[in-house]
């Protein structure tokens, strides 16, 4: 075997494991790449089941903002302070 002869033959042997490597790391992409699939879809799961919780969170931050829950406060501030004279 002359020296061209051997230095196909090692060209082909890199080209080969170049070949298998790329072929796992493209299975290893796909593997990940559903595993992220299956978390971002559990993720929007719990994300809709967590909906009425934000939706409640909401309201409450509205109530908090609304005119006359200040007034009660003023009102039961007003009452604290005559208890307390």
């Amino acid at each position: 075997m002359n020296f061209y002869q051997g230095c196909t033959l090692a060209a082909v042997l890199a080209f080969i494991v170049m070949v298998i490597f790329v072929v796992r790391a493209v299975l290893q992409i796909t593997r990940t790449a559903e595993a992220a699939e299956y978390l971002l879809l559990t993720t929007a799961e719990k994300v809709d089941q967590t909906k009425n919780t934000f939706d409640l969170i909401e309201n409450v931050s509205g109530l908090l903002d609304a005119g006359w829950y200040k007034a009660l406060k003023l009102g039961m501030d007003f009452v604290q302070r005559f208890k307390h004279q």
